[in-house]
């Protein structure tokens, strides 16, 4: 079964075209649809609809010293067409940390921008959709952490980067899909809580058995709780052995039993590209759309790819025009706003992931 993506996010309102000539809208609609690389899913005149508004958000962005980062989950109109750096959320909290811009225009999920205003309180934080939250960080709360603080006291707390700044505050320490092992190998002690994703926690006991006691908390990413074991196995037995099954760790144990290499969003991407580029081009990919999206653009391989694509909900729901308003005049709900006590908190968590990871 070849994947099948979602389609494509053809804006609902525009920019005048009057206010670009047609030579810029027809050069920026090919260089829309030459850095996107599916030129059937995104045909020049869709390319064309989007160009007024990409050139207007970049001529804004640079007017104004914008830095625009947004998660790989993001659509390719926004990944390609305005971000100035897409990763997974270690190196975008990173990115946020050292841009030189004043001003952080986060296209993503509403924990996400917070953990950039954590890492730069100095800086203005702007997040287009409020509203885009995460099955994960909404999943849990600070009281949850306090309480599992007391039941556990003097163990170190993990939180997976998934979580709101009030969550980061009362954990020690933050995690990501690409650093989560290394850093809780190196926490003090032989136990330890991690919060909030259970199937990531899972995969730390088995990780850690015979060192350390790993107490889980109970939440999960709703797009990954999608896949299991079985359905791996289906489209594995309808594919063929020839087949790579690349899984992100916020599936269940059963899903990376199954699977043949598991990592973060970055990992699953250059994975992917490094298999296509050894002639080996069957890959399913057990995660969220956009990291296919990504992989489409950014390999030369002829790859073929498989499985069911999970759209996050929370991910899409930020539009090109959703970044145009935030950047004109954003309103006071699209500015990050923290407490200082939490900042000043959540802040050595964060510091603390940085030291443990490199």
């Amino acid at each position: 079964m070849s994947l099948t993506l979602p389609t494509i996010p053809l804006p609902n309102s525009q920019v005048d075209p009057g206010d670009f000539s047609e030579e810029e809208i027809e050069a920026e609609a090919i260089r829309l649809q030459g850095a996107i690389q599916q030129l059937h899913r995104w045909p020049i005149e869709a390319c064309r609809t989007i160009a007024p508004l990409t050139l207007e958000i970049n001529r804004l962005k640079e007017e104004r010293d914008v830095f625009l980062i947004a998660h790989s989950y993001q659509t390719p109109d926004i990944i390609y067409g305005v971000a100035d750096e897409v990763a997974d959320s270690y190196t975008l909290s990173k990115a946020a940390r050292d841009a030189p811009q004043m001003t952080i225009l986060f296209s993503s999920v509403r924990f996400m921008a917070e953990t950039a205003k954590i890492v730069s309180p100095h800086k203005t934080v702007i997040h287009p959709s409020p509203e885009a939250g995460c099955s994960l960080s909404d999943g849990i709360t600070a009281q949850d952490v306090r309480d599992l603080k007391t039941q556990y006291p003097g163990v170190p707390v993990a939180c997976y980067i998934n979580t709101t700044a009030a969550v980061k505050a009362e954990c020690d320490v933050s995690v990501t899909s690409s650093n989560y092992l290394r850093i809780c190998e190196r926490l003090p002690g032989d136990r330890l809580i991690f919060v909030p994703d259970r199937f990531m926690g899972a995969h730390l006991q088995k990780s850690l058995e015979g060192r350390k006691e790993v107490i889980v908390f109970d939440g999960e990413c709703e797009v990954h709780a999608t896949f299991t074991g079985e359905k791996v196995r289906h489209w594995r037995k309808q594919i063929g052995e020839e087949v790579s099954v690349l899984a992100h760790p916020e599936c269940g144990a059963d899903v990376l039993e199954e699977a043949d290499f598991v990592g973060s969003s970055e990992k699953l991407i250059n994975e992917a590209v490094r298999l296509g580029s050894l002639n080996r081009p069957n890959v399913m990919l057990i995660t969220e759309c956009g990291t296919a999206e990504r992989v489409l653009a950014e390999t030369d391989s002829e790859l073929n790819l498989f499985g069911a694509c999970v759209m996050c909900r929370h991910m899409k729901a930020t539009q090109l025009e959703d970044i145009l308003q935030a950047l004109k005049e954003p309103r006071a709900d699209q500015i990050i706003e923290i407490d200082q006590e939490i900042i000043a908190r959540a802040q050595r968590n964060l510091e603390e992931m940085f030291r443990l990871a490199e």
